[in-house]
């Protein structure tokens, strides 16, 4: 693998002119061996011609040219770019581009109908040849699209295609076959090329089908694309598509101009906040929310035009063809601020002027959280990233999980996602960029994040306490309640017990008699959940889901640790942060199981 790693290079969305644009190539290794000259390829006066004439820029970010060059020459390609970094150009400005050691058409796999339709019109509007195939689409066009690719003469530049299409379609591969025999594919682009990973979060088993066009079309370069890839992801993505000989470009997944905050989330008071803060930061500009749910999403858009006055709509998987297609342009064409949406929303959608991104919802993981953050601000002027944050969303997200069709190992994986989440949310001393540039294995200094998130905003004292005896009663005392799971007993409820609670319902079960009532009287009842939610979160307890007659589900607490207790040491420290006005608030730093 030939690999270039500019992690400590400057911000990447840096729009600095390329006048003598340099790459460094080694073996397996980041170590640079050779230089080369970018703008010395044969390929780069036509380059330089196509970036002006067809895309209107006039300079290349970082490690697009090198791109270019690359597949131009032939040679597979992984990029690993941040999102907002201009990963399209790397293969639209090729494929429209006639010199290079392949042409053709470029065929390009993606995995959202709405990221295709997306950049199918921005390129039209460029008067570039393009086509698409995907399941929405009419007979009409399919049948035109087919002739353009099938017949003698001029064919088009892009051809864009969802896996499941490639996977599951003999015509497809027909047509790919010709073009191939005839020497007429220039190469293949695998977008959002985290996807073809099973470690990764956005796992699609169309991708995997992947790995057959290097046996199917061995002489046809390939170049994989993603803004979100960890190291292991990275591997096995180009292990899968077989291309372990690629040049490998990657960059800083730091987006400076990004400031990221997380928030507790009242239920009752979630979308006043939410509400709040657009029209405090925000009024008149371009936003996204997030939500969990489909019904969630259109709630949220409802109340907030209802209410809040606000100019929302919403969007998700189930809506119609036609009702997503108006959703999305009126949002890019400036008709609505707003768009609620779940995670099918966005993904390579081209639109710049994007100033907050609200996760009303805890993300399935932190590479989508990284991801859904990183749609805003591609314009490179300051945005905001706000995460309401409340350790019951994790119960739906689990639930979900659990009734899923995925494999157990799957699910486990999934499941740890979460928690890594809430982990970064419970968090709230080390600086937030630090802890997700941390996860993609890229190490950050917090004097570098120059107070553009909430953890480092925030000056107060920090002291750290032991609060490994409480931890261990609580263990004790739900051990206690829920006597080896013949007792249902709810999260809220052991933590009035804890906390010495005379409510009517702890003395109705006599739990007031129990030998730990009280044990964490001198504790506040924020500290008591927070507490309870780290030893949630640290698996020490778990919640089951019971449903009543009327359907709804009621949590309740089990005990995960199946040894004695003697034999299991708790490490946990909170921070308590002191205000220059003596207010005491609780921060969660860090926490070890030893068993």
């Amino acid at each position: 693998m030939t690999a270039i790693d500019f992690t400590t290079s400057r911000a990447p969305l840096d729009n600095s002119a390329v006048s003598r644009q340099t790459i460094g190539t080694a073996q397996s290794s980041p170590t640079t061996v050779s230089r080369v000259d970018q703008t010395a390829t044969p390929y780069y006066p036509e380059i330089i011609r196509t970036l002006k004439s067809v895309f209107k820029l006039n300079d290349f970010r970082h490690h697009q040219l090198e791109a270019i060059n690359a597949t131009m020459d032939g040679k597979d390609v992984f990029v690993l770019m941040p999102t907002g970094g201009g990963k399209s150009l790397c293969y639209q400005v090729p494929a429209v581009c006639h010199t290079g050691k392949t042409n053709g058409v470029t065929v390009v796999v993606s995995p959202l109908i709405a990221l295709m339709i997306d950049q199918v019109n921005h390129l039209k509007a460029k008067k570039v040849d393009v086509v698409l195939f995907n399941s929405d689409q009419g007979l009409d066009s399919s049948r035109e699209a087919r002739a353009r690719l099938l017949s003698p003469g001029r064919k088009p530049r892009l051809l864009y295609v969802t896996p499941e299409r490639l996977h599951r379609s003999e015509d497809m591969r027909n047509i790919l076959r010709r073009l191939y025999d005839g020497k007429e594919l220039a190469r293949f682009v695998v977008d959002e090329a985290h996807c073809v990973s099973t470690w990764g979060r956005d796992f699609r088993e169309s991708y995997q089908d992947l790995d057959r066009l290097r046996v199917e079309y061995p002489k046809v370069p390939i170049m994989a694309l993603t803004a979100t890839a960890n190291e292991q992801v990275m591997k096995d993505v180009i292990d899968r598509l077989r291309i372990q000989n690629c040049v490998l470009l990657k960059q800083s997944f730091n987006r400076p101009n990004l400031h990221y905050d997380v928030r507790p989330k009242q239920h009752r008071n979630v979308l006043a906040d939410i509400a709040a803060f657009i029209k405090a930061n925000h009024s008149g500009e371009t936003g996204i929310i997030y939500c969990m749910s489909r019904n969630k999403c259109e709630e949220v858009a409802r109340d907030l035009r209802d209410k809040y006055q606000l100019r929302a709509k919403h969007y998700h998987a189930q809506l119609t063809v036609e009702d997503k297609s108006r959703a999305q342009s009126a949002w890019q064409q400036g008709h609505c601020e707003i768009i609620v949406a779940t995670i099918a929303f966005g993904m390579g959608i081209d639109k710049a002027n994007v100033r907050f991104v609200i996760h009303h919802s805890l993300p399935k993981s932190l590479d989508g959280y990284y991801q859904e953050t990183g749609r805003a601000g591609r314009d490179c002027e300051p945005a905001d990233c706000v995460l309401f944050y409340t350790y019951g969303d994790t119960a739906i997200l689990f639930k979900m999980i659990r009734e899923g069709d995925a494999t157990l190992e799957e699910k486990a994986r999934q499941e740890d996602a979460i928690r890594e989440v809430v982990r970064y949310c419970q968090n709230d001393v080390d600086c937030r960029r630090a802890q997700v540039l941390g996860y993609f294995g890229q190490a950050f200094n917090p004097r570098e994040c120059h107070k553009s998130c909430n953890n480092c905003l925030d000056e107060a004292e920090i002291v750290e306490e032991d609060l490994t005896s409480a931890a261990k009663d609580a263990i004790s005392l739900v051990q206690s309640l829920v006597k080896g799971g013949r007792e249902r007993v709810t999260k809220n409820h052991c933590s009035n017990v804890f906390r010495g609670s005379m409510l009517k319902d702890v003395k109705d079960k006599g739990h007031d008699q129990q030998a730990l009532f009280g044990a964490g009287a001198e504790m506040s009842r924020d500290r008591v959940d927070r507490l309870f939610d780290h030893l949630m979160n640290e698996q020490a307890f778990r919640e089951e889901a019971v449903s009543n007659k009327q359907g709804w589900n009621t949590m309740y607490m089990q005990v995960s640790i199946r040894m004695p207790l003697t034999k299991c040491s708790l490490l946990i420290f909170f921070s308590v942060v002191v205000s220059a006005c003596a207010r005491i608030f609780e921060r969660s730093k860090t926490a070890e199981d030893e068993i």
